[in-house]
């Protein structure tokens, strides 16, 4: 959120704490993979996180300078378009958001600053049904009393009233009920916890479910991490949690699995203005950016197309680091090969 990234919070502060990390790829193969501008925001503008609607169309929420859900339409096309869904009033940043039925969606909103992080007392979990709606309005699902800086979120396959999101600063993670608006602590382990108590205390980031684990990045240890759990997405019996890849970045934000079936884990640097390949067994490449590259500035998470001519498309979005406007950026996987 300072220096190179001035960006706030959600992914980096505390950079000061991993000073002696080196470098991002002084130890991870790079491979630049293609990639092509789908949308430019004003300078000012942080887009924190994205889901894909089942037409294709991009949802963006945003950090700052307000709590605005964006609607991309037609990312995968040669002129997309790019509107505003909304903007909460009540809250000043939106950030984690997924899918949690078809066309159904849940997002986080709170207020957040610079200076203190995530405002206990704040938060809440909202969604949008795109069902019977082309132009839907936000319901406030459940509140987060407890919660400090509420960020990643997750969908529990086969619970389409569940969500786990996870709480950056308490360093745990939650499991809402989008229906009834029950809020219980379901995982907490010393891996979620932050390094550094400077506040925006960032901890864990983002989570997803993948073939019976939870896996979850801590944002200053730049580590992906996962946890066995059961079907309703607590934590199985005797498990704890394993460490999947420690990346040579400052830090780790948001990721995704991809494409398809397949199993790499497609990871954001934010402040290190990258993205990161992972595969099952640890190895690392950075397909796009790097520390002084303005390719994916401040990159923040990352989906997958939904249809069949983008499903190989990492569409990733950015806080535009420093100097730039938020971004949305579609990179070609299609050739990528370890």
């Amino acid at each position: 959120m300072y220096a190179h990234l001035k960006i706030t919070a959600l992914s980096l502060l505390a950079i000061a704490a991993t000073a002696s990390a080196a470098a991002l790829g002084s130890r991870t193969a790079n491979i630049e993979l293609p990639h092509r501008l789908v949308h430019q925001f004003p300078v000012g503008t942080w887009i924190e996180n994205i889901a894909v609607r089942r037409n294709g169309n991009l949802l963006l929420t945003g950090l700052s300078p307000n709590a605005t859900l964006y609607e991309v339409s037609h990312p995968d096309s040669k002129k997309p378009s790019t509107k505003t869904l909304f903007t909460l009033s009540t809250v000043s940043s939106l950030l984690g958001i997924a899918e949690v039925s078809n066309d159904r969606f849940a997002f986080l909103g709170g207020n957040f600053t610079t200076t203190e992080g995530g405002v206990k007392g704040t938060w809440g979990v909202w969604t949008v049904d795109f069902t019977h709606h082309i132009s839907p309005k936000p319901r406030l699902a459940a509140s987060l009393p407890d919660a400090i800086l509420p960020n990643g979120m997750t969908t529990i396959p086969g619970h389409k009233e569940l969500a786990l999101v996870a709480d950056s600063t308490n360093g745990l993670v939650y499991t809402v009920n989008v229906d009834t608006g029950k809020v219980q602590v379901t995982h907490d382990f010393p891996e979620m916890k932050p390094t550094s108590h400077n506040p925006p205390a960032i901890g864990i980031n983002g989570l997803h479910i993948r073939r019976g684990y939870l896996y979850f990045t801590n944002l200053l240890t730049h580590t992906l991490f996962k946890l066995k759990i059961n079907n309703d997405g607590t934590t199985a019996s005797g498990a704890k949690v394993e460490t999947v890849a420690v990346v040579n970045s400052t830090a780790l934000d948001d990721f995704t699995f991809g494409p398809g079936s397949r199993d790499i884990a497609w990871l954001t640097t934010n402040p290190s203005n990258s993205v990161v390949a992972v595969s099952r067994n640890g190895q690392a490449k950075v397909v796009a950016g790097g520390p002084s590259s303005s390719t994916v500035p401040g990159a923040t998470a990352c989906q997958f197309g939904r249809k069949n001519n983008d499903g190989k498309i990492l569409y990733v979005t950015t806080s535009g680091g420093e100097t730039k406007g938020g971004t949305v950026q579609a990179i070609d996987t299609t050739k990528f090969c370890w």
